[in-house]
């Protein structure tokens, strides 16, 4: 398969299987996408059409969420370190925090949207922001030096359903996973794991359990719950793959979606048993695309590719998948990385 153009917005492309029937390329609602090398946010949206935020020159945005009613996008910004918050209604950027130097890598709304956690491996440091949707302040409340803890920085964050606690994934090889009481951003323990957790954490919808994954070997599934604090083991799965990622799982729970960086594909494991394949996601054979972050809207799986400027879409009833072209190719960093759908 030859490279996609760079002329058009989106091409399709279908992969292996055929679109089921009724499955359309155009969708309602907004995919955003951080451009990272471009200091962009991109915009898919259900038309067809691709919007573009310009954020300042340096900012390399690396991960984007929501506050739970989609009014405000969070945007993590690697290159000045600062947090930008984009009122989505006009697309405006009406706060800038600064968190570091650089590195502030993945910034997460509570559940009620009142709290954000802002990790930055680099200074090690997990911020407490309070948020005011209301008057659009958002105020730095508190810290914690994970670094001092640990000897590990905080990289993505998860919040059990209550808002109360939080999971925090620790950067480098040794992996685990900080558990902090988030009223009083106290560190109450760390859970081991085989390898970085990276961002592959998400919350079920039972309210009690977390869907994680790890890269250490040939990859790792777990179960936490959240009452207990017990990080369980999945080992029945066999080896997964190497360098997963980012996770997400089906509507009805039945399928996760973990991305492999390092194997061009994302990882399908059946919650049900005990059952991996592989879709494939390789838009230039022979030139490393590197699937990165994942998120989903009904049926369809959303995947980054790092390198190749893309974003795979893979609908997750017929395995079928298309290539939606976003920004250039990537020579150096990052083309694109973080993804989120807009409530």
């Amino acid at each position: 398969m030859s490279v996609i153009p760079r002329a058009a917005l989106s091409i399709l492309i279908v992969v292996g299987l055929a679109i089921e029937p009724g499955v359309s390329a155009a969708e309602d609602g907004e995919i955003w996408v951080t451009a990272q090398n471009a200091s962009e946010l991109k915009i898919l949206l259900g038309n067809g059409g691709i919007e573009t935020v310009t954020l300042p020159t340096g900012a390399d945005p690396h991960t984007i969420n929501f506050s739970p009613d989609g009014s405000y996008a969070y945007v993590s910004n690697l290159g000045n370190g600062d947090l930008v918050v984009v009122r989505t209604e006009d697309r405006q950027i009406v706060a800038t925090l600064g968190l570091g130097a650089t590195f502030t890598h993945d910034t997460k709304p509570s559940p009620d949207g009142s709290i954000l956690l802002s990790a930055n491996p680099v200074t090690r440091i997990l911020t407490k922001i309070a948020a005011d949707e209301e008057a659009e302040t958002w105020t730095p409340a508190g810290s914690l030096d994970l670094g001092a803890l640990t000897g590990q920085g905080p990289v993505c964050v998860a919040f059990r359903p209550d808002g109360e606690r939080a999971y925090v994934s620790l950067f480098g090889a040794a992996g685990g996973i900080a558990v902090v009481d988030v009223p009083s951003m106290a560190f109450l323990g760390r859970l081991p794991t085989a390898g970085s957790v990276a961002c592959g954490l998400v919350n079920s919808k039972d309210g009690r359990t977390m869907f994680v994954v790890s890269n250490g070997g040939t990859g790792h599934f777990y179960r936490l719950d959240t009452e207990t604090d017990t990080l369980t083991d999945e080992t029945g799965y066999g080896p997964i793959g190497p360098g997963l990622h980012g996770l997400i799982t089906t509507a009805n729970e039945k399928y996760a979606f973990a991305t492999a960086v390092l194997t061009e594909g994302v990882k399908v494991l059946d919650l049900d048993g005990s059952d991996v394949r592989t879709i494939l996601l390789d838009s230039r054979p022979g030139i490393r695309d590197s699937p990165d972050s994942v998120a989903r809207r009904g049926s369809n799986i959303y995947v980054t590719l790092r390198f190749a400027g893309q974003v795979a879409r893979v609908n997750a009833q017929s395995g079928a998948v298309d290539y939606i072209d976003v920004t250039p190719p990537a020579t150096s960093g990052y083309a694109v990385h973080g993804i989120a759908v807009r409530p």
